[in-house]
Formats: C-alpha cells, structure tokens, sequence
C-alpha cells in the first residue's frame, strides 16, 4: 500500500523510471553466472519432481522393500521366444535328442562349420577330429574324445549339439562363444569328417564369416 501511495504522489515519467530500475534489478539477479543456495523456481514443475524410483533403493510399497522387480514367472524378451525345440535345443517336443540337424546342410553350410571347428574345437579334438590337439601337448591329464569313436559316430545330431551348448564333463560349455547356427555347423562338418575317415584329405575351403542371429 505505501508503495501504490508513493507512486500516485509523481508524475508518470517518475512512476515509469521507478518500474524500469525494479525490473533492471530483478533481472541481474536472475543473469545468467549468478549463483544461489536456494533450490530454482519452477513454475510449471510437470514431472520433475514427481515421486519415482530409482535403480537399488528402497521401496515402501513392496513387502520384500525392492523397487527393482523381478520379472514375472517365464516372461520371455522379445525376440527370445525360440519355440522351435529342434533348432535351438536339438530335441523333440517330448525331449528326444533329435536325429539330425534341422539345417539344410550344404557345402557353405560344411564349410562355415569347419572354419569355426578351426577355432573352438580343434585346440582339443585335433584338426581331423581324432582327439589329438595342441592341448595334449601339454600333458592334459583326460585325453580329449575322438569323433570316430563308434560311440560318437552313433549320436544323433541333437546329442552333439547339447553337448556343445553345454558341456559335458571336462568339456565347458560353448553356448556363449558359438552361436546356434554354427553348432549345427560344426556338427555337419564333424560328420562330414565321420563320413570321409581319417586317411581322407580335407579339401573343403573355408567361407567368410555367416551374418547369422547371435542365439543362445
């Protein structure tokens, strides 16, 4: 009220000059470098402020007191659904390892499968597959298996293609390093090695690398 009172008392030149300097001095206190302890003004605050939760604290809403929930009981990533058993799995509905691959095998198909049995299985299994690899040179104590053992010769595909996924014994499992389609890869190789025998030369070249999904 006594601001209003002194204002009406002058001119309007004088009242007009006494705004001008009131909002010169509110603005340099809003420039930009100035700093304040006081959190800012927001005027419209929408969702900046809203209560939320954050990864790994506490919540009061949940009995167990974690924001972070754990998915729901076979919840299934999109894309990850993989309901063909024979392809990802190398088994039947009923769980029967399947007898062979599911893969049109083919010569690129042959030939992809030996470039990747050159880097993940002949360390062990030697470059024809008979258990002689580089390993064994270092007096490894369990001699690594032969693919031409009867035994492994009688497998189904699927069996191999297991034991690729995940391990067996001394084996670890390959189902990180090797993507779905080259296990079945290798497998058509391992066979074609099965079927040509061990005097047999190798003159199956090698393909450059298969743009194939990264499965599991």
């Amino acid at each position: 009220m006594r601001a209003r009172t002194f204002l009406r008392k002058h001119s309007p030149g004088f009242q007009a000059m006494v705004i001008v300097v009131a909002l010169v001095v509110f603005s340099s206190g809003c420039g930009r470098g100035s700093r304040s302890d006081k959190p800012p003004i927001h005027p419209n605050p929408n969702m900046d402020t809203q209560e939320k939760y954050k990864a790994q604290s506490e919540s009061r809403f949940f009995p167990d007191g974690a924001t972070m929930r754990t998915p729901v009981e076979h919840t299934v990533a999109r894309g990850q659904l993989r309901e063909d058993d024979a392809y990802y799995r190398g088994k039947l509905e009923n769980g029967a390892f399947i007898n062979t691959s599911p893969l049109n095998v083919t010569d690129e198909v042959r030939a992809r499968g030996k470039e990747r049995f050159m880097i993940f299985c002949k360390p062990c299994h030697g470059i024809n597959g008979d258990g002689k690899g580089k390993i064994l040179e270092y007096k490894y104590p369990i001699p690594p298996t032969s693919f031409y053992d009867e035994k492994v010769k009688n497998m189904p595909d699927g069996q191999i293609f297991d034991v690729i996924t995940n391990g067996i014994r001394n084996m670890p499992s390959y189902r990180q390093q090797v993507p779905v389609y080259d296990r079945w890869c290798i497998i058509a190789h391992i066979r074609s090695l099965q079927e040509r025998g061990l005097s047999a030369p190798d003159t199956l070249a090698t393909v450059a690398p298969h743009q194939n999904e990264p499965g599991q």
